[in-house]
């Protein structure tokens, strides 16, 4: 758990956790709380459903929150206003596999956002309760009345950064929270400055950012390093800076168009009949691609239209084009089919890709060593072989795949790209990033045996990959909680190992896709460990660490499998001895 926070979690379908129904579908699910007696309540909405629940588990000391829940709130039964937690609603969403919904809270004291605060209950259909779990804190001894302005606190990032006040003005309006200081283990009334473009200072110079890039992801320079974009928590009483972390992560009836992509083959894809012309744009899924001509990602604009060819077959006129097209494609249309999630930001936005990308601030045009998500939008570089041939990275599906997950990421449990929970950023990327390039390569819920563990082949050091699932010590990082890196939490430890440290719960994602039963078959699909990584993603903190997801997934898998108590209880057995194997638990 987050420091400073108490855990409680209680699920309805969790071995030992009785009683409850042995299926989503029982009326018994009225009466999932012990202590609920009475005829079943009817609600009006989820939120009320989840506030009513939430009160009545409060009210129950020892059952699910446990003796340090008990003594931070005084709870006894009947729970008293002033003893439950104060939560904001954040959303509800709808969870189309299970059908279940998401209800999310914010937990707040005197009204102020406590930042890390996070509570999940999940309802069924008929607005009975499924789960609930979640981090929270009782602040003591800190005002919530701020002695420094929203102006005055940007002003003390820009003298931390060795700025002129001028160059914070594009920041988001600052917002006071409570944050919790781990090094200190102290509680203080903080702005929550977000979306700062200035670095925080002793940042890299070009040859340090260069590293960096090939450190990290194993890129050249993308514009997530060279444009900082910071947010920062700054004492709201005495302006000290508390804490900071880079918010980018380290791409009408249509027309069956056809044409060769960045490997050689010929690839179908659906695109816009014009006038006079076809065009990039696919309207069903909402993708559009631009050719920015090795124009600089900092100076160019977008193209006012995406790439067209005068026939319907593009033949070799723009294979990173094609290329980019047809993969960002395969990205959504995972997500959407298999996940049931609409786009990156789950409500139909368009993606927009742009190759053939240069960055003088990053290396010499017109080769750019890179693909990223940044600024909302897939860019693609470009390297030169022997033969003076260009090659685009958008040739490489599990690359896209693992960048758009990271603006799936930023939509969702917004995890902090620092710690472990960067680690988690991270390591969500490379698994979908993995699974979906396995989904086109090897097929769809193929046998894993046979499966492509790398996350960017032959793009690492010496012709090894970025990283490597299966076997992450082949590229030098640690595949066990007791190789932990505690690197420093700044840029040149990569932010504490983000990059690093995302291998050990890579290794624990692939055991639990490879873990097989008693006869050796495979206890998971990979479509089963898609929707349940997916599902935890939705319901993390955005303080997560590598324990939070053990029990996230389990929470999931509880309710997904709740049908079959045997089954049920395999599966979890199977994810506790997957993460068991990496020294999670």
């Amino acid at each position: 758990m987050p420091k400073g926070f108490v855990s409680f979690h209680r699920h309805v379908g969790r071995p030992g956790e009785g009683p409850g129904p042995e299926s989503l579908e029982s009326p018994a699910m009225s009466f999932a709380l012990p202590g609920m007696a009475g005829a079943p309540v009817e609600f009006s909405n989820d939120e009320s459903a989840a506030r009513h629940y939430l009160n009545e588990m409060f009210s129950q000391p020892g059952v699910d929150s446990g003796e340090a829940l008990e003594a931070m709130f005084s709870l006894s039964a009947p729970a008293r206003p002033e003893n439950v937690p104060d939560l904001q609603l954040r959303s509800v969403q709808q969870q189309t596999l299970t059908g279940t919904r998401l209800v999310r809270f914010q937990q707040a004291q005197a009204s102020i956002p406590i930042f890390g605060s996070n509570v999940v209950v999940e309802l069924d259909e008929q607005r009975n309760f499924i789960g609930s779990s979640g981090d929270v804190a009782n602040i003591k001894g800190v005002s919530p009345i701020a002695k420094l302005s929203p102006a005055q606190a940007l002003r003390r990032i820009a003298k931390l950064a060795g700025v002129k006040p001028s160059a914070v003005k594009g920041a988001a309006a600052p917002e006071l929270n409570f944050f919790h200081q781990d090094e200190t283990d102290t509680w203080h009334l903080a702005y929550f400055c977000q979306a700062v473009p200035v670095s925080p200072p002793g940042g890299p110079d070009e040859a340090e950012l260069r590293e960096l890039a090939r450190q990290g992801h194993g890129f050249g320079l993308s514009p997530r390093l060279v444009h900082p974009d910071f947010d920062y928590l700054v004492d709201a009483h005495d302006g000290s800076v508390l804490y900071f972390y880079s918010k980018n992560p380290l791409l009408n009836i249509p027309s069956q168009l056809h044409g060769q992509d960045e490997n050689g083959a010929d690839q179908p894809f659906f695109g816009l009949k014009l006038a006079n012309a076809f065009s990039l744009y696919d309207p069903l899924r909402g993708v559009r691609t631009f050719d920015l001509k090795f124009r600089d990602i900092d100076h160019a604009k977008l193209p006012a239209k995406p790439v067209s060819s005068s026939k319907a077959d593009f033949a070799l006129a723009n294979t990173a084009a094609v290329s980019a097209h047809v993969n960002g494609g395969r990205v959504l249309d995972f997500y959407k089919g298999e996940l049931k999630r609409d786009s990156i930001d789950d409500k139909g936005m368009d993606l927009i890709s742009v190759v053939n990308v240069t960055s003088a601030a990053a290396q010499p045009p017109p080769d750019w060593f890179n693909a990223c998500w940044w600024s909302g939008r897939m860019w693609y570089g470009q390297v030169r072989d022997n033969n003076g041939k260009f090659h685009s990275f958008a040739r490489y599906l599990d690359v896209i795949a693992h960048e758009l997950t990271h603006g799936i990421t930023e939509r969702t449990a917004g995890l902090v790209y620092r710690g472990q929970s960067g680690a988690l950023n991270e390591s969500f990327s490379d698994i979908f990033g993995v699974i979906i390039r396995n989904w086109y390569e090897a097929g769809a819920n193929s046998d894993v045996s046979g499966w492509n563990w790398e996350i960017g082949s032959g793009l690492g050091s010496n012709g090894l990959p970025l990283r490597d699932m299966k076997d992450p010590a082949r590229c030098g990082d640690p595949d066990h909680m007791s190789k932990y890196k505690n690197l420093p939490e700044t840029w040149q430890g990569d932010w504490g190992g983000v990059h690093i440290n995302s291998n050990i719960h890579n290794k624990a994602a692939y055991n639990l896709l490879t873990i097989g039963d008693d006869l050796g078959k495979r206890i998971f699909e990979p479509r089963e460990a898609a929707i349940l990584y997916y599902y935890t993603l939705m319901r993390l903190n955005k303080l997560a660490d590598f324990a939070t997801v053990l029990q996230a997934l389990i929470d999931v898998a509880a309710t997904f499998y709740a049908g079959d108590k045997a089954i049920r209880d395999q599966k979890i057995k199977a994810i506790q001895t997957a993460y068991a194997a990496v020294g999670i638990k």
